[in-house]
């Protein structure tokens, strides 16, 4: 299958032809003109322009950019349990950072009955796997930081899409386009349909930018299905988007709008600037030896 590809930027290389000064007046002329030069061949380095590569990059921190969708995902997919098993009161913050309910649409789960606020409870969230219902996956989520960064979500989906090959949402875009899932084959290495009995990896490179992706349902933030009592989900294993119910389990991969991670200048950047200040440097002061001399 064909990859969803971007050209992200990268940096050009910058050139210098060494130039001779002359003396005096002209000389300071020349002198100055070349600083003009430099200061627009910077400008011209620091332009961006397009190099073929994925559209997904890891910003370190925890995190992987998709620079076409413009969102930010956390790197580790079974993120809560990995947090759980270095804080046992992860579950007891989680619940107290969201006032201890979430509001949804008024379904028969809620607390009281039909009045949009659901009540939290440690029976929410299963830190031995990493599991949630719904409800714990959205406060999980709402009470996030990452990256020194909250606000992050679970991922959005096309709420009156579900099936195979479901690319408009966040999830069946990020399986099927970055990340090479096939319809039916999961991400996970499973028998060919033939007598042929080696495995075969059914995703692409980009799968290696993130950790513990759970060969299960994940969990969508779109509530909206009628009846209320279900959510959407995303099912890793098949590359299937459907609905469940939301006392039902499943795990919880986080995103977030924009590209979260402070993007560095790159090296070569700082290289060039710091030789080029020191080309002027050298200059002015040849220049200023020059006039002592010459007066």
């Amino acid at each position: 299958m064909t990859l969803l590809t971007h050209k992200p930027y990268s940096v050009n290389a910058v050139f210098f032809i060494p130039v001779t000064f002359n003396k005096g007046t002209k000389g300071n002329r020349q002198m100055t003109n070349f600083k003009k030069t430099a200061i627009v061949a910077l400008l011209a380095g620091l332009g961006f322009t397009e190099a073929s590569q994925s559209a997904l990059i890891a910003r370190g921190g925890g995190m992987v950019y998709d620079d076409v969708n413009k969102i930010t995902w956390a790197s580790d997919a079974n993120l809560f349990q990995t947090q759980a098993a270095s804080n046992a009161n992860l579950v007891t913050e989680i619940i107290a950072g969201n006032g201890g309910i979430i509001h949804d649409i008024p379904n028969s789960y809620d607390t009281p009955a039909l009045s949009g606020t659901y009540s939290l409870t440690s029976a929410d969230f299963n830190t031995g796997t990493g599991q949630m219902t719904w409800w714990g996956a959205q406060a999980w989520s709402n009470n996030l930081t990452l990256g020194g960064v909250k606000g992050w979500s679970l991922s959005d989906t096309s709420r009156d899409i579900y099936g195979y090959f479901v690319t408009a949402s966040q999830m069946g875009n990020l399986f099927y386009n970055q990340l090479g899932g096939e319809n039916g084959g999961g991400l996970f290495p499973r028998p060919q349909l033939s007598t042929n009995t080696d495995l075969r990896n059914w995703y692409n490179a980009n799968y290696d930018l993130f950790t513990n992706i759970q060969n299960y349902v994940y969990w969508s933030s779109d509530n909206r299905w009628n009846p209320h009592e279900y959510a959407n989900y995303f099912n890793i294993s098949i590359g299937y988007q459907s609905i469940a119910s939301k006392n039902a389990t499943g795990y919880a991969w986080a995103v977030h709008s924009g590209d979260v991670a402070t993007v560095p200048v790159p090296g070569a950047v700082w290289l060039f600037l710091s030789g080029l200040m020191g080309v002027l440097s050298f200059n002015r002061r040849k220049n200023k030896t020059t006039n002592v001399i010459a007066a």
